[in-house]
């Protein structure tokens, strides 16, 4: 069994260069943004963003271009 199995979290990690300190992170009682977290850029109403969340509720998403470039996704 892996350790997602095992816990039900993913081991998703950035690509090097990444900035954890340039995340904005929303508070666990703010209402979500439609802006990327990292890069600023506006998160159209038809995309899907990343979203992840700290144990403590904490909360950030990322753009299209974002999850590209840092994640290696899409």
């Amino acid at each position: 069994m892996t350790e997602h199995m095992r816990t039900g979290r993913a081991s998703l990690r950035p690509k090097a260069g990444f900035n954890w300190m340039a995340v904005s992170w929303g508070g666990p009682s703010e209402p979500l943004v439609r802006s990327c977290s990292y890069c600023d850029a506006e998160i159209a109403e038809d995309d899907v963003p990343m979203i992840m969340w700290t144990s403590e509720g904490f909360c950030a998403r990322f753009c299209a271009d974002c999850q590209s470039r840092w994640w290696g996704l899409l």
